[in-house]
């Protein structure tokens, strides 16, 4: 797995690649915990993420209740279907927001558009 973060238009993006499973939520979860700031908006770019277990759908969990404790959001972009099935089979698919790629993220959040869960 391999994780950057870089910003964007007042955004923080981060791009997971691989899977976001047992072996790797430790990594992830220290690299984007810390990214957690007041108000602060992170998108998070699953298109090159083939893989969430329980512990990935845990982790998100963990980044969404930060980031609304702090009156912040995390939106989900680029998910693949199989990854799109496992959160709809768990029912943590309302849990997240959701967008087809980067650029309709940035332009929602510009909008002050919600996305559709």
């Amino acid at each position: 797995m391999e994780i950057n973060n870089y910003s964007r238009e007042g955004r923080t993006i981060v791009d997971i690649a691989g899977s976001l499973d047992s072996n790797s939520v430790a990594a992830a979860e220290s690299k984007i915990m810390p990214l957690i700031n007041d108000k602060s908006y992170i998108i998070l770019d699953l298109s090159k993420c083939s893989y969430v277990s329980s512990a990935g759908l845990r982790l998100l969990l963990m980044i969404t209740k930060g980031l609304a404790g702090k009156g912040g959001l995390l939106t989900l972009t680029g998910v693949c279907d199989e990854v799109k099935d496992v959160m709809e089979m768990t029912g943590f698919a309302c849990f997240f927001k959701a967008f087809k790629d980067i650029p309709e993220a940035l332009d929602a959040l510009k909008k002050g558009e919600e996305p559709k869960c």
